[in-house]
């Protein structure tokens, strides 16, 4: 496949797009400079990645504390980061590429349009932070770790999301038998189910640093990922959002701490 497409690219050529215009936040003004449609992308993803939310501190001290695992601040093995390095697929977009210790933190980040609803509005496009190879390798040591942390014992055993060899198939067909063996019974069944509106963007990331020490994360391996969280990201081709709330999609570290996170309610 990635032959092909290298054949149709080489036969016509990059595709060139021009900057599409874009409707204001109010949705009254169409606009079609293109530094006011950056500065719209910026404002955008700047209030996309800083939703304001609230997290109790109540729910936080009635957690159990588990032991710090201070094995999770130890520096990557060469064997670790050569298994990190396989996990990362190849083909897919690469970043600036020059590696100060910016690229560790920072990323580019451009949006794709979900091809549904007007295109003209930023709400209807998703945003893809494009990370640079050497960011995504830490990123991944510093999943691979929380993961195989989390996995002794944190995570309850209902947690089924982004975890290996378990999935949403699972718990639909966990589901299904229940509703089945209920209705063969005559038994009642009361189910709940509930949607996350940007679930990743809006988790409290104050918040999330006290619910990390509390699952045995030491402080220097929490200090690490909060540097990842707290990025600068570059819009498209210039402008500039701070995404200090959480990493966009895209980023490799967000389901960890997301399960984290949700583990206190």
């Amino acid at each position: 496949m990635n032959s092909f497409l290298k054949a149709i690219k080489a036969i016509y050529g990059p595709c060139i797009k021009g900057t599409a215009p874009l409707l204001s936040s109010e949705g009254t003004t169409l606009l079609t400079e293109k530094s006011q449609i950056l500065k719209r992308w910026a404002e955008h993803f700047r209030s996309v990645l800083n939703c304001s939310s609230a997290i109790s501190d109540a729910a936080i001290d009635r957690l159990p504390q588990v032991d710090t695992n201070n094995d999770l601040d130890l520096p990557p093995s060469l064997p670790e980061t050569l298994r990190t390095m396989q996990q990362i697929f190849s083909s897919k977009a690469p970043g600036s590429d020059a590696i100060p210790l910016e690229d560790f933190k920072d990323a580019t980040i451009v949006h794709l349009y979900k091809r549904k609803g007007n295109q003209q509005l930023c709400a209807n496009h998703r945003g893809i932070s494009l990370l640079n190879i050497p960011g995504k390798i830490f990123a991944r040591i510093l999943l691979n770790r929380l993961n195989g942390h989390l996995e002794q014992g944190p995570h309850p055993e209902s947690q089924c999301g982004f975890r290996r060899h378990r999935g949403t198939t699972d718990m639909n067909f966990a589901a299904r038998k229940l509703h089945e063996k209920c209705q063969e019974m005559r038994t009642h069944l009361h189910t709940t189910f509930v949607n996350l509106t940007k679930a990743f963007d809006t988790v409290n990331r104050d918040g999330l640093w006290k619910v990390m020490p509390k699952f045995g994360c030491p402080e220097r391996f929490t200090h690490m990922t909060t540097v990842r969280a707290g990025k600068l990201l570059d819009v498209g081709v210039g402008a500039l959002a701070d995404g200090s709330a959480y990493p966009t999609s895209g980023a490799t570290a967000r389901p960890g701490p997301l399960n984290a996170h949700t583990n206190i309610h």
